[in-house]
């Protein structure tokens, strides 16, 4: 029955092609209020550094519902067919943002799993079924690295697009042993990508997430060229502010056969995700927290978003 129904799914969006648009989004500690005694969340609890209760986690959900629901404006209301998104804590909160919001109407499905980091943040993917389907999935795990995994799903819509979702490891534990961690991450992303290489011709693959470092570094320039990859997000002026300067650390990027179909990624910049920074002139992304302040904003990246401008079956 099933192979019936995704056959028949095919081909509609054969016949129509595909409108879409493409997500992805570091959601900053989407966490539940809970203490999940398997990893170090205890500051998203009552009585941790945060305060952080039901309520908060519920504000911070809907607005991160919000967010995705004002994205559609930019691509002529059309929703995303696919959000990849960093900072999620479990499956219950990807699931309530999926099923207890005005995304329900979507009727978006869930792709998740607990990662190997010690603060149990994971990244995590939702998908249209009606304008994605989803053919294959799993996870890259570096061996030896406690950190997050790389999700991978590959999907019908109706042509073939592998995708890729990432949070690299950030530069806290300072530049040269995180630099060696993200090398580590980015090799390992390379070895799917050739195995992907060896089994189709010109296959069209999307790899976005939060990298922690910009498209200049050692990890994310040496993956580019030597993949031929094409950075999508390449105008972007940047998606998190640090001492008043922006920084491009969340990218899109793309094979030339996927770049040839989605159009140049943006930054998305509605003025309810931003505040005034009063330490430097102009706008910043309004975070959740500020230290043990709770500041009642979505996150302290902005959001990447780039639409599909057509997507039929390779003659």
């Amino acid at each position: 029955m099933r192979r019936i129904c995704v056959a028949v799914i095919l081909a509609v969006l054969a016949v129509t092609g595909a409108k879409a648009q493409i997500f992805c989004w570091n959601l900053e500690n989407y966490f539940d209020a809970k203490d999940s005694p398997d990893t170090a969340d205890e500051a998203f609890t009552p009585g941790g550094e945060h305060h952080w209760t039901r309520r908060k986690a519920e504000a911070k959900r809907n607005l991160i519902a919000k967010t995705i629901i004002a994205s559609a404006e930019c691509f002529d209301g059309e929703m995303p067919v696919i959000a990849g998104l960093c900072e999620v804590e479990n499956a219950e909160v990807l699931r309530s943002l999926a099923e207890d919001t005005p995304l329900a109407k979507i009727g978006y499905k869930t792709i998740h799993r607990e990662s190997p980091d010690p603060r149990g943040i994971d990244v995590a993917l939702l998908y249209d079924p009606a304008r994605a389907v989803l053919l294959d999935y799993g996870w890259i795990t570096v061996s030896g690295l406690a950190t997050r995994e790389i999700l991978y799903a590959k999907v019908a819509m109706p042509d073939t697009l592998h995708v890729f979702v990432n949070h690299w490891p950030s530069k806290y534990s300072g530049a040269r042993s995180s630099e060696a961690r993200r090398l580590a991450v980015s090799a390992a992303l390379e070895a799917k990508l050739d195995s992907i290489a060896a089994a189709e011709r010109a296959p069209a693959i999307v790899i976005m997430g939060d990298f922690n470092d910009t498209p200049s570094s050692p990890a994310v320039a040496g993956l580019c060229e030597r993949r031929g990859l094409v950075n999508l997000t390449a105008n972007v002026e940047g998606t998190i502010r640090f001492k008043g300067k922006w920084e491009l650390i969340d990218l899109m990027l793309a094979t030339p056969s996927a770049a040839a179909l989605i159009g140049p990624a943006e930054a998305f910049k509605p003025d309810f995700l931003l505040e005034e920074d009063k330490s430097f002139l102009g706008r910043k992304p309004r975070r959740t927290n500020i230290g043990p302040r709770y500041n009642g904003g979505a996150s302290d990246h902005l959001p990447i978003v780039a639409n599909v401008l057509s997507w039929h079956p390779h003659p």
